[in-house]
């Protein structure tokens, strides 16, 4: 059986250190984000925390909430062709996952749980792109995210892991829940 576990979280919860160990262990991850920054890209757009948020959002109102999924879509297929197991990183909307049903997949989702004021110093500190450095900024994408409906992605997940701990205890954790899927019949 095909199976694809879908990441959600807050910002900073862990979801892209997830993608990563992932990957370690020979399953193909697709980041949503990566799709539309690839996509800002390609038409030249330059890239930083607002412009990302406010390109989905205007990308989303023009061509509807399944805008990102869409993206992406036609390479999770592609991906099913060659493995059982895909990761899609970074749902942030009930009909991103429901867009995977329809297609006759039934996701897993997997809920990145961590701590408010760790995931913002954890943000501070990697310092990508699409990040900020005040709370503020924080706050207001925060604000952003939850608009987009990721509380209810979050609030469907299958599993949940808490990423509050050392990477450590995340990877071990993540392990342990990757062992599970690949068990589902």
């Amino acid at each position: 059986m095909k199976k694809i576990i879908v990441l959600t979280g807050m910002p900073g919860s862990g979801k892209s250190t997830a993608a990563v160990e992932f990957l370690k262990l020979g399953i193909p991850v697709i980041g949503m984000g990566d799709a539309v920054r690839k996509e800002m890209r390609r038409k030249g757009i330059e890239i930083n925390n607002k412009s990302i948020r406010m390109f989905s959002k205007k990308m989303t109102s023009k061509h509807g909430k399944k805008y990102v999924i869409n993206l992406v879509k036609n390479e999770l297929l592609d991906i099913f062709k060659t493995h059982n197991i895909v990761v899609l990183d970074g749902a942030r909307r009930m009909s991103e996952v429901e867009e995977v049903e329809k297609e006759g997949y039934k996701p897993i989702i997997l809920g990145i749980i961590t701590d408010k004021q760790l995931r913002f110093k954890r943000i501070v500190n990697r310092k990508n792109e699409s990040d900020f450095s005040s709370y503020n900024e924080f706050k207001w994408r925060e604000k952003l995210e939850l608009s987009y409906g990721i509380a209810d992605v979050i609030a469907s997940a299958d599993y949940y892991i808490d990423n509050s701990s050392s990477k450590s205890v995340f990877i071990t954790s993540l392990k342990k829940f990757l062992s599970k899927v690949r068990s589902l019949k």
